[in-house]
């Protein structure tokens, strides 16, 4: 039976770039969405000095030589600040309230300071110019905070949707958390980049393994992808078509790592193969290769996409494989 190549399929996508549609949205409505353009800091953060935590807003250099035995006099308590509260004027450093005594007109303070003590200088978070969230991230829950720190309410994102019907609860929240990790929401209406149905076929037609019964075709501006049944045969149509695409389109990256091999890796000619690995102290595993079990998959961190036309692998050569989770750089 002949399989139509993978590589054949996707080219005409592969040969541009495509124009993807774009949408700013608030930085907490972004987490896991794939940055259209980078995110850069415009200022130093903080802006100016701030309290690291609860404590008294204080010059050094007047405390030199400060201690239980010789206390420093001063009139007037110093400035009491929360963390994140900016430091005065003059002040740079943070004291211990259990160091000052009040003694009515005047205080003792029984500790020195050094100047940067228990505080953030301004640029210390964040330079000027530093980047937050490079083109073509996954935006996570961190970046997104910080970005809003530096006064961004709002991150132009790739608007990458999915409709996704017919498939039955199990398979069907499967695709959603897959599709999420590749920065595509699901669409219940409308346009949509990605049309996922379930495969319509029973006979392979795809040279993939597994997801031999999955296809992917144009459509509307976008993609018709058909599904296998099974879970392996959808992990291999995320990981080896929706991914790559999704990847190419917005430059985004996978998250590779190198490993020397524990034992050989046999791929089978003529088809593109999914092989999932499990990364040890000092080996790479491998668990599956074409044909994935349930408990190869719940053992697996990494994975590769083995290209038609290679015999595999020899122990003890370095290999690329990419993450699970997340499955694409933030």
């Amino acid at each position: 039976m002949r399989l139509t190549p993978l590589d054949s399929l996707i080219a005409p996508w592969r040969a541009g770039r495509p124009d993807l549609p774009v949408r700013a949205i608030p930085p907490e409505a972004a987490i896991g969405r794939l940055a259209a353009a980078a995110v850069i800091a415009p200022g130093p953060m903080p802006a100016a000095p701030v309290a690291l935590r609860a404590g008294l807003a204080v010059r050094a250099e007047d405390l030199i030589g400060a201690g239980p035995q010789s206390p420093v006099m001063q009139t007037g308590r110093p400035p009491a600040l929360r963390p994140g509260d900016p430091l005065p004027a003059g002040t740079d450093a943070l004291l211990d309230p259990e160091a000052l005594l009040d003694q009515g007109a005047f205080v003792e303070i029984s500790e020195g300071a050094v100047p940067g003590l228990h505080i953030r200088r301004s640029g210390e978070d964040l330079a000027t110019g530093q980047v937050i969230v490079p083109a073509g991230g996954r935006i996570s829950a961190a970046q997104a905070l910080t970005a809003r720190l530096a006064g961004f309410d709002s991150i132009a994102v790739f608007d990458l949707a999915a409709t996704s019907d017919g498939f039955a609860p199990p398979l069907a929240a499967l695709l959603a958390r897959l599709l999420e990790g590749c920065g595509i929401r699901i669409s219940t209406g409308g346009e949509a980049l990605f049309r996922l149905e379930p495969a319509r076929e029973s006979r392979p037609r795809l040279a993939l393994q597994p997801g031999e019964t999955g296809w992917i075709e144009p459509a509307d501006r976008g993609f018709r992808i058909e599904m296998p049944p099974r879970f392996d045969g959808a992990l291999a149509m995320i990981l080896a078509v929706i991914l790559p695409l999704v990847c190419h389109g917005t430059g985004a990256r996978p998250v590779a790592q190198t490993g020397i091999l524990g034992r050989k890796v046999s791929a089978g000619i003529g088809s593109t193969g999914i092989a999932l690995f499990r990364t040890g102290a000092d080996r790479l595993e491998p668990l599956a290769i074409g044909e994935i079990p349930l408990a190869a998959w719940l053992a697996a961190d990494s994975y590769a996409i083995l290209p038609s036309g290679i015999e595999g692998f020899a122990a003890g050569e370095t290999l690329t494989t990419y993450r699970l989770d997340p499955l694409l750089a933030s």
